[in-house]
């Protein structure tokens, strides 16, 4: 995913769980900016793999396999936990 693309995903991502932010692209990746906090967003190396993304705060360096992972860090990260997560129910046809 290239930053442009990314940065509109993860600004997405802000507006949807109600976190006022601001995602900007960065030298090495994406700086995602919510009130005093600074995380950065950057790509792994290829001998990282499986790791595909890195979220980097102050304090922590956390590994995500996926988009997923990284959408669901990025959210614990910034507390944004109070919006439930969307569930998919599968039945029968009555």
């Amino acid at each position: 995913m290239n930053p442009p693309a990314l940065r509109a995903l993860l600004a997405d991502s802000l507006t949807l769980w109600g976190v006022a932010g601001r995602v900007d692209i960065a030298d090495s990746g994406l700086k995602i900016t919510v009130g005093d906090q600074v995380l950065h967003v950057a790509q792994a190396a290829p001998e990282e793999a499986p790791m595909r993304w890195w979220l980097i705060s102050e304090t922590r360096r956390r590994p995500a396999a996926s988009m997923l992972g990284l959408l669901r860090s990025l959210r614990y990260a910034l507390n944004a936990t109070s919006a439930e997560p969307a569930r998919a129910r599968v039945a029968a046809p009555s």
